[in-house]
Formats: structure tokens, C-alpha cells, sequence
């Protein structure tokens, strides 16, 4: 069974059509199959062992488990007002699995070496790719990705500066979301791993990972890096202000500032954020398409469009112009368009939640490990609430489901010990 867990949580972070089997309704991927087959294995043993889920909300865990099932329930049930029936079933096929993914995970991940291992894994995933996009930046060689999207000017061929790496993701915005998180799980391995492998490793990671953010040119991934960083620095440091605490503090952002592109992209970041010129561009696209959103959410008088299907409304009831963009390209809008006031008021609530439980376990404990963890999953929730914008919709992201179940996971994991 650990095995198969295991090559699940491996499997999330490659492309859906790598090594997969098409059935018409879908690609069949590793990740797809094990988590089918995990699933299979154990509805057995609960049906063996005569196990029953309990209604009873015992502890943060159980309440956020149960709040993505009601997620998932509240989509099904959304097929009676929803308008694209095909939009509807993809989206719930990923909230399903996702969901899947959370109470596996919280299943059969109790002990502390169960952690290590999955974040030695995830480590090892994030230096593939890592590896694919120091390829793509050198060779101008994309194996993956499509080069009609990317390299629109036709220069990556001879033009070094120019490439962007994207891996096997389809755009530069998800691949450096992945980066991100790669940074701080990268620490967990360098901070607490006893082998030198491992350290090397999670080192070589968090610079990497770092320098092709920097490349990727993504705003909100950067914005969501550093803020991260910030939150981690100051909860480690913060209780112990000495010479180390502040070079520390110091030589970071210094590194960051000083790597290639990197302070052109800050610059970036701080005039478009200051400036507020959201008159034409990407930044008046996203805010219409936000203005959009707000205009659906009142016509379903706060049901919001149902599962999968911003899109159609985007395409037919629009009042704001937003060029061929269809997707929100905003995690929290999408959720409360897509899925109502209810389920926004929810999710919100539950993610503070972990973050409460996150840092109060950080500064609660003397254990090593628990005491790393905690703060780097606090700080990638952090990150992550800047980093979710970049991309057009995070439903469809396997490998950040399969996350959220890693992290819900260890919360109940640090409340039974």
C-alpha cells in the first residue's frame, strides 16, 4: 500500500499525459491509476475492518476534511443551474480527486517517517524539474512544452536571454508556482535530513529553484517568494535577534536581489502595484475579469455559476471586456464566482485555520523536525496566497491537490502527538 502511496505523490508532480493511456473521457495517468487504485484498496479495508466515518468534528483535521467534502458535495449539486454540462463533469472529476487525495493522505500518513520520505520524494520531483528547465534555458531545447505559446517571437533558437523554462507545464506561471513551493520543501529536507545526500540535495534545490523563478519573469510568484521568506525569517528569527538572526536576515534578500533579472522584476512588481495604471494590459484584463466574476456572483444571487463553469458565463453574459481570456486567473475570485458565498466563506475560514494550526505548533514544540515543518508549510501558505493569481485557474493542478493533502495530513499528524 506505501508503495503505491508513494508513487502517487510522485506521480502528481508529471504531466498528465506523460506515460498515460488515452480512454476518450480522459488521459489515464500514473498519477490517475494509483490514486484509483489506492482508492479501491482502501474502501476494503474499511469494509474489512468494519470502519466508520465518523460525522463528529474530533479535531481541525476533521473539520478540514469534511469541509472539502461538502466542497465537492456543494459542485455536484451545482448540475442543477450549471449551463456547460462537459465544464461541470472535468471540474468535478478534480475536486473529486483532490478530495481523494486529502483523506488518503490523512489515512495512512501518521508517523514522522512517513513525512520524511514523501518530502525526499517531492524533493527529488522538484530537481527533476529543475534539471528540465536548466535544459530548456541552455539548449533552447523544449521537450515538453509548446513553443507556438511561449516564444512568440520565434528567438529562443538563438537568443539565450530570451528563453523562459516552463518544464512540463504549459506556462511559465505554473511552473514557477511549483518552484515556490520547491524553495521552502526544499529547506525541510536541508534543515532536518540526517544524510548528506538528502542536505545537498534540498541545497541545491532552494537556489536553483530561486534563479529560475527569477527567469520565468512571473510577478506573482516572486512577490509570493519573497513574502514567503519574509514570514519564515521573521517567525525563526524573530524570539532570538543575534548576529546570525541578522545576517541571515541580510545575505537573503541581498542574493535574491542581485541575481540575474531578479531586481528588474522587483522593480516590476513595485510600479505596477504602486502605479495602479490598469487601464489597458494584462492588469485591466484581470480587473474585468474580476468585475465579471462580481456581475455573475449577483445574477446567482450568491450561488455562484456552479462547477467549471466561469468560462461559459465569461464567454456569454460578460459585461467588461477581456479580450479572448476566459479563465478568472484568480484562485480566491474563482472560488467565490465559481462556487458561491458559502463555500468561499469556508475555504477561507479553513485556510486560516491550518495556518493557526501550522504556527501553533511551530512555536509550541522543541521537536526539530516538527518545529521546520510547521514553519515551512506556514510560509508556503503565506506565499501562496499571492502565487495563486499567477495562474488562470488551480483547480486542474494535480500536484497542489495532492499538497493540501500532504498538509492537512500532517496537521493531524502534529494534534494526535
Amino acid at each position: 500500500m506505501k508503495i503505491i502511496l508513494y508513487l502517487m505523490i510522485a506521480s502528481s508532480f508529471l504531466a498528465a499525459d506523460l506515460f498515460s493511456i488515452n480512454i476518450r473521457i480522459m488521459e489515464l495517468s500514473v498519477f490517475r491509476i494509483s490514486l484509483f487504485i489506492t482508492t479501491f484498496l482502501m474502501i476494503l479495508e474499511y469494509l474489512k475492518t468494519n470502519k466508520k466515518i465518523s460525522l463528529k468534528f474530533k479535531s481541525n483535521q476533521d473539520v478540514i476534511i469534511k469541509f472539502y467534502f461538502f466542497w465537492f458535495i456543494y459542485a455536484l449539486f451545482s448540475i442543477s443551474w450549471v449551463k456547460d454540462y462537459h465544464s461541470w463533469l472535468r471540474a468535478i472529476f478534480f475536486i473529486g480527486s483532490g478530495f481523494l487525495c486529502i483523506w488518503i493522505l490523512s489515512t495512512y500518513l501518521k508517523k514522522e517517517k512517513n513525512f520524511r520520505v514523501l518530502f525526499i520524494i517531492i524533493c527529488a520531483m522538484i530537481f527533476i524539474h529543475n534539471i528540465i528547465g536548466w535544459s530548456e534555458l541552455l539548449t533552447g531545447n523544449y521537450i515538453f512544452a509548446d513553443l507556438d505559446k511561449i516564444d512568440k517571437y520565434n528567438q529562443f533558437s538563438y537568443n539565450p536571454i530570451a528563453r523562459v523554462p516552463v518544464s512540463m507545464f504549459g506556462n511559465v506561471n505554473d511552473y514557477a508556482t511549483l518552484l515556490v513551493f520547491g524553495v521552502f520543501i526544499s529547506y525541510i529536507i536541508f534543515s532536518t535530513s540526517k544524510f548528506k545526500v538528502a542536505r545537498i540535495l534540498g541545497i541545491i534545490n532552494i537556489v536553483s529553484s530561486i534563479y529560475l523563478i527569477s527567469r520565468t519573469g512571473s510577478r506573482a510568484n516572486m512577490l509570493g517568494l519573497i513574502i514567503g521568506i519574509i514570514v519564515f525569517l521573521f517567525l525563526k528569527y524573530f524570539k532570538r535577534i543575534n548576529i546570525k538572526a541578522l545576517l541571515i536576515t541580510i545575505a537573503i534578500p541581498i542574493l535574491l536581489l542581485i541575481m540575474p533579472g531578479f531586481i528588474d522584476n522587483i522593480i516590476a512588481i513595485i510600479s505596477n502595484q504602486l502605479h495602479f495604471d490598469f487601464s489597458t494590459g494584462s492588469d485591466f484584463t484581470r480587473l474585468n475579469l474580476i468585475k465579471n466574476g462580481l456581475h455573475f456572483l449577483k445574477e446567482t444571487i450568491g450561488f455562484g455559476t456552479g462547477a467549471g463553469n466561469i468560462e461559459y458565463w465569461m464567454e456569454t453574459e460578460r459585461i467588461y471586456y477581456v479580450g479572448s481570456i476566459r479563465n478568472m486567473h484568480n484562485w480566491w475570485v474563482e472560488i467565490l464566482v465559481g462556487y458561491g458565498i458559502v463555500v468561499f466563506t469556508g475555504y477561507i475560514w479553513v485556510y486560516f485555520k491550518m495556518a493557526k494550526a501550522l504556527y501553533y505548533s511551530h512555536i509550541n514544540t522543541k521537536d526539530r523536525f516538527i518545529k521546520n515543518t510547521s514553519l515551512v508549510l506556514l510560509s508556503i501558505m503565506t506565499a501562496f496566497i499571492i502565487t495563486s493569481v499567477s495562474s488562470s485557474s488551480n483547480i486542474s493542478t494535480e500536484w497542489l491537490w495532492l499538497f493540501w493533502g500532504v498538509v492537512i495530513a500532517y496537521i493531524g499528524y502534529v494534534e494526535k502527538i
